[in-house]
């Protein structure tokens, strides 16, 4: 058969080419965009009736964000099937408390493709009275904050770029800003919701104790050059004093109606005027000191390492009566329901009457006691070097449970809302379940949890500080 000229062998070349032009023009849908599925993040700034959905910034245009009450997206949010969204995050408000809320986002590209949808993230919405925030400092340098449902980590503030560790644990005062000490001298003023800096003030030497918050001053120890300072609250100082010279402080000190209680390495406890710095009195504990004194009904008591428990007059330094352990008090003393809690490097948990010094139980764990007891709910919780968190019964010493973590627990707990905090040297802050000790989150940060201990911001903004825990704590 001939062909015309129309189409000749040239032009059928030539409309073949075109043919294939044509259809390399249309966007062949089943073909992987130049951009990938983005990855969706837990939620941040988590309240009872909002939250931030987060994700991966990818080449695209938009973001598809869906939302709905269960994982399967067959009970969307309205307005969230999806939401177009031009940034890698949206805040969702309006929502219900106590409610689960699951999200998935997928990227659009210039010709209105789509992605696969990312990974399903759980998002519930607390009660407006659960905890908020848990904060810990850890031996990288930083101080943490995590939200206190999840885990999931709000910020964290490095103390600075030279060699330094967090032994102190946070304290966040009635005026709402955050104190805490570092080993690089100083003690730092935070905002606790945005983790900014207010200000920081340099000490004469290292910090590894918790600072206390008075009326008008915070009260901070140094420990080898073994000063208290007071500091007004806009950052400089108010006075220091050294309780004995050439003698460290491991003691945190502890405000009472106008007197800053300390322990010293020389054995002794002081008493200093609040205002002023002026000594008010001191009294022997019979060897050094790194427990914190605890006050309690114009009573202050302390641990020593010559085994005892003390309980000293507050307003003259009396001593009232001394009660022995077997082994260095390292412990912070905490009282509850007239009951003074201790532990002690014998491994020993101890209940004392706190008017009468009378032993009331000893109940033991496998592990020399540096952490500081916690009372909530008439259980009483504390770590041990054995790697372990316990719970025993405050009235009788019955044991009611033990969790293990990776490494000892020198952290003192803070219970708060069915739930027990704690730090270990596993590198990990701990959430259990504070009736059964059943693990609910565990949040990492990047070196061990010594001393420094988890303090607790609610919803309503009630702050839960830890009994201060040992060695310094």
């Amino acid at each position: 058969m001939n062909l015309s000229p129309r189409w000749s062998n040239k032009g059928l070349q030539l409309a073949a080419l075109s043919l294939v032009i044509l259809c390399a023009c249309k966007k062949d849908k089943s073909a992987p965009l130049p951009f990938k599925s983005p990855e969706a993040y837990l939620a941040q700034n988590v309240m009872p009736t909002a939250f931030t959905a987060d994700w991966e910034k990818v080449a695209a245009i938009s973001y598809l964000l869906y939302v709905a009450t269960d994982s399967n997206f067959n009970h969307p949010l309205t307005g969230y099937n999806p939401l177009v969204v031009k940034t890698d995050s949206a805040r969702l408000t309006g929502l219900t408390s106590k409610t689960d809320y699951y999200y998935k986002v997928m990227a659009v590209g210039v010709q209105g493709d789509t992605t696969l949808p990312s990974n399903i993230i759980y998002s519930p919405t607390p009660d407006p009275n659960d905890d908020r925030f848990v904060y810990i400092g850890s031996q990288d340098t930083y101080m943490y904050c995590f939200y206190a449902g999840t885990g999931a980590r709000v910020w964290r503030y490095k103390t600075t770029d030279v060699t330094g560790d967090i032994e102190s644990s946070a304290t966040i005062s009635s005026d709402g800003i955050l104190y805490f000490g570092g080993t690089n001298q100083r003690l730092y003023a935070l905002d606790p919701i945005s983790g900014n800096k207010r200000w920081e003030f340099r000490t004469g030497g290292p910090i590894i104790a918790s600072p206390t918050v008075g009326p008008n001053a915070i009260y901070i120890s140094t420990w080898s050059t073994g000063t208290l300072y007071g500091v007004n609250k806009n950052g400089s100082q108010k006075w220091s004093v050294v309780p004995s010279p050439n003698k460290y402080l491991y003691s945190s000190p502890t405000y009472s109606n106008g007197v800053v209680y300390i322990g010293s390495q020389d054995g002794n406890i002081y008493a200093y005027n609040s205002e002023t710095g002026a000594k008010v009195w001191s009294a022997s504990a019979g060897d050094t000191i790194i427990s914190s004194p605890a006050v309690s009904n114009g009573i202050v008591y302390v641990g020593s390492f010559d085994r005892y428990l003390y309980a000293f007059d507050a307003a003259t330094g009396g001593l009232k009566w001394r009660s022995a352990t077997s082994d260095s008090i390292g412990s912070s003393p905490t009282i509850s329901n007239g009951v003074v809690y201790v532990g002690s490097y014998d491994g020993y948990l101890y209940a004392f009457d706190a008017v009468t010094g009378a032993r009331k139980w000893k109940s033991p764990t496998t592990g020399r006691i540096g952490s500081s007891p916690t009372v909530g709910n008439g259980t009483v919780y504390v770590g041990s070097f054995d790697k372990k968190l316990y719970a025993f019964d405050a009235a009788t010493g019955a044991s009611i449970w033990s969790t293990a973590t990776g490494g000892r627990v020198y952290s003192s707990p803070s219970v708060s809302n069915g739930t027990v905090y704690v730090g270990s040297y596993d590198k990990n802050l701990y959430a259990m379940n504070a009736a059964t000790g059943a693990i609910k989150w565990t949040a990492a940060t990047g070196d061990s949890i010594r001393m420094s201990s988890p303090t607790v911001l609610t919803f309503p903004g009630k702050v839960v500080l830890p009994s201060i825990s040992g060695d310094a704590q």
